[in-house]
């Protein structure tokens, strides 16, 4: 038999957690909004004409600049369909594992059993947090190019 003071520091536990997932969600939420407006957000290519990589005193070739982009990249049409299926997969996968989740909770939460309600909470949780990082995995690489 589990007593009363175990049962609430269970509980204690998982709320922790979902405070933890809040303020993850949260922060991302602000990293978005605070790139709102910036041309990472349009565009997930560099532009053309980026300045020259700078290299320390002595270091590099001179001479040779590197500007990362996709011009004349052999395939670049075929990539970008991969990575655009790939994301559309994803999504599917995140909503499947919303839906499983939430059946989860539910037969959880009708049949008594906690653990098995908090495992749902955990899927739904991870199926939301992976659709935001698929939908804002462009603006992040962006903003960590800049």
């Amino acid at each position: 038999m589990v007593s009363r003071s175990v049962r609430r520091r269970g509980s204690s536990v998982r709320m922790r957690r979902v405070r933890r997932l809040v303020t993850a969600v949260g922060a991302m939420a602000v990293l978005v909004a605070s790139s709102a407006g910036t041309p990472a957000m349009a565009a997930t290519t560099a532009p053309a004409t980026t300045a020259p990589a700078r290299t320390a005193p002595g270091a590099g070739v001179p001479g040779i600049e590197v500007r990362p982009g996709w011009q004349d990249m052999p395939g670049q049409d075929e990539i970008q369909s991969l990575l655009g299926v790939t994301s559309q997969v994803g999504l599917a996968c995140c909503i499947a594992t919303l839906i499983v989740g939430g059946a989860v909770i539910g037969v959880g939460l009708r049949s008594g059993a906690g653990l098995t309600s908090g495992r749902g909470l955990g899927m739904v949780a991870g199926g939301g947090a992976g659709a935001l990082v698929i939908k804002l995995a462009p603006a992040l690489i962006g903003w960590l190019y800049r």
